[in-house]
């Protein structure tokens, strides 16, 4: 048998953590270690840390690592629900009130999304991506403001969006996209690290063109893009666009 030469494993580190870990490792059916030395073959490691699950670097075992972020950006709103007035809720419209966004990541856009009020539901192809998205959803679900509000955190379905939005039972006002685009040639600034992991991980978005179709034949009013501001429209020419910082929401509306 060939020597398991993956990018990721399981760590666990502490006693208490030693069947929830081996669950995880057994539903990515990936290794489960109690410890990393430099001659393992695998660059990161999920391990919960601090309460919650943490994307690790092995370069950087000892530093905090990445986990789903529930906090607000900064400048945006803590209320529920939170004004809309940014570019973001121009482009998903004043009279929606479902949305898709069918590629969550790491969980940014839909947080705010869901803070504003829509009805959400979200979308995720990587295995790995979704079970830190679960935890962070957990830790949402178990916020002072949500258990208050009697609110339940966005529902999450793990797959391939080209293939789950052609089995919806009934088409939201609009479906979110933010693929990943290939990075400018000329670097003007280093990535986040979140986005440098993710690109490491899992590489860019080839079949986005498919998932645009898939989201468009989908929705009952629009579609959203995210894109760099370098990159081409995904769809063509959009029915609208708005700026965002270093970024653009293409809107496509449906006929």
């Amino acid at each position: 048998m060939d020597k398991y030469s993956g990018k990721l494993a399981v760590l666990c580190q502490s006693l208490s953590d030693k069947e929830r870990s081996q669950e995880l490792a057994d539903r990515l059916f990936v290794p489960l270690y109690d410890s990393v030395d430099k001659s393992a073959p695998e660059s990161f490691f999920l391990s919960w840390r601090d309460g919650c699950l943490k994307l690790l670097d092995k370069e950087l075992l000892k530093k905090g690592g990445l986990a789903v972020d529930i906090e607000p950006r900064n400048g945006e709103q803590r209320s529920w629900p939170a004004p809309k007035q940014d570019a973001l809720s121009q482009a998903l419209g004043r009279k929606t009130k479902t949305v898709i966004d069918a590629t969550t990541g790491w969980g940014q856009d839909s947080l705010h999304i869901f803070r504003m009020g829509y009805e959400l539901q979200c979308i995720e192809r990587s295995p790995i991506m979704s079970e830190l998205l679960r935890d962070g959803f957990r830790r949402l679900a178990e916020q002072d403001w949500m258990q208050r509000l009697n609110l339940e955190s966005p529902p999450l379905l793990s797959g391939n969006a080209i293939e789950l939005l052609n089995t919806l039972e009934s088409p939201p006002d609009c479906i979110y996209l933010d693929p990943m685009f290939p990075p400018k040639r000329k670097k003007s600034a280093l990535a986040k690290k979140s986005m440098m992991v993710l690109r490491e991980l899992l590489g860019d978005d080839e079949d986005k063109e498919w998932l645009f179709e898939a989201a468009l034949s989908a929705t009952a009013k629009r579609v959203v893009v995210k894109s760099p501001d370098y990159a081409e429209p995904l769809g063509g020419k959009p029915s609208e666009s708005y700026q965002g910082k270093l970024l653009r929401y293409d809107v496509y509306l449906k006929n």
